[in-house]
């Protein structure tokens, strides 16, 4: 297989680019990449893990396409890495490659959101923005934080907190990398899929049901349906809102608020992003469900499902308090009134202000192992 799907945005300034999807294209990198009539010099930002799997591979790639000059920076694998310690390591390597000053760099990430997301912002800001491409190995890369543009760090516990939006030229997605991928992290991407069948897409949440042992038994022909049934959604929602300013793109927190602030009250240890964003839709569920929004028997499908799914669904390591406190943080609150995506049936999500505290207490509370 091999589809490519377009993500439209200004097209005055001539910003779209595609989403390549394939199995067994890694090796082509290189080639796709000289395509673009990007610079002639690359580098490359990975963390540790994959870097043993697929660092050497990759920078072939790029040499037997035709690139001069090639550098590479590795992060230590895990979120702990997405600092502004690592952007400044990151910084200094870049510096150090491009010390004649005369390279035409693009940059290339390659793994999960962490390398993602913080060589996206080391892109976005080097000499005030350098052409990047995405190279996602993770379902979570392939489905959400591969795409979009947005580019961040976390600070202290407010989650990706510091950054920006600078869009790829290129995502390139080789599926087969899935192989390679450990199950509790194979279980997290599903998470960000499951999220697309509530916020947008009632058949894929049935697929989803359907399928949810062959999805853990890693049947590649379940994930080449899924996942660009997911990178149509998103793509189709950057392209709508791509500085998520019209309450458009905001739809893909669905479960963000809660999960982020239960990343950070667990200090990033102890749950997968995926992991905590299962959990904080269920919270958001349950909130909605409080509401009169959320019918029970939909709460009871979404939870059924994300257990199927080999996820949380009960919260430990952390006292209620402490989300509370930490949700505080939220990008999505304005002059401190919170906002959350909360589901209304499965298929569609709204979003509501000024939520009573003891309400979400009360979500969170009920999700208590």
């Amino acid at each position: 297989m091999l589809k490519t799907i377009r993500v439209k945005l200004n097209t005055s300034s001539n910003r779209s680019y595609s989403i390549i999807i394939g199995r067994g294209i890694l090796g082509a990198a290189g080639k796709a990449l000289k395509k673009l009539g990007v610079g002639k010099d690359l580098f490359l930002i990975t963390d540790s893990n994959v870097n043993r799997l697929y660092g050497r591979a990759v920078l072939s790639s790029f040499k037997r396409a035709g690139f001069k000059g090639t550098g590479k920076s590795v992060i230590k694998a895990g979120e702990p890495s997405k600092s502004l310690a690592s952007f400044a390591k990151i910084q200094n390597a870049l510096y150090g490659f491009d010390r004649s000053g005369d390279r035409q760099i693009t940059i290339a990430t390659l793994g999960g959101g962490v390398p993602g997301d913080l060589g996206g912002f080391v892109a976005g800001t080097y000499k005030r923005g350098v052409s990047f491409i995405q190279i996602p190995t993770t379902l979570l890369g392939f489905v959400d934080c591969g795409l979009g543009g947005k580019t961040a760090v976390n600070f202290r516990e407010a989650k990706n907190s510091i950054g920006i939006f600078w869009q790829p030229k290129m995502v390139y997605m080789d599926l087969e990398a899935l192989k390679t991928l450990p199950l509790r992290e194979l279980k997290s991407g599903l998470a960000e899929t499951l999220k697309y069948g509530v916020i947008s897409d009632p058949r894929l949440f049935d697929y989803l049901e359907f399928n949810s042992d062959r999805l853990l038994a890693l049947d590649m022909a379940v994930y080449e349906k899924i996942i660009p049934a997911c990178v149509k959604i998103k793509a189709d929602v950057t392209s709508a809102d791509e500085r998520d300013e019209k309450d458009i793109r905001i739809m893909l927190n669905f479960g963000h608020t809660a999960g982020h602030a239960i990343e950070a009250a667990t200090n990033y240890k102890k749950y997968t992003h995926g992991e905590a964003i299962a959990l904080g839709m269920l919270i958001a569920g349950q909130i909605a469900k409080e509401l009169g929004l959320f019918k029970e028997a939909d709460l009871f499908r979404l939870e059924n499902l994300t257990e199927n799914l080999g996820l949380p669904v009960k919260l430990s390591g952390c006292k209620v308090s402490s989300v509370l406190n930490a949700m505080k943080h939220d990008k999505k609150f304005k002059s401190g009134v919170n906002r959350f995506i909360l589901p209304v049936k499965i298929g569609s999500c709204k979003v509501v202000n000024n939520i009573p505290e003891k309400v979400i207490a009360k979500a969170i509370k009920s999700r208590m192992a």
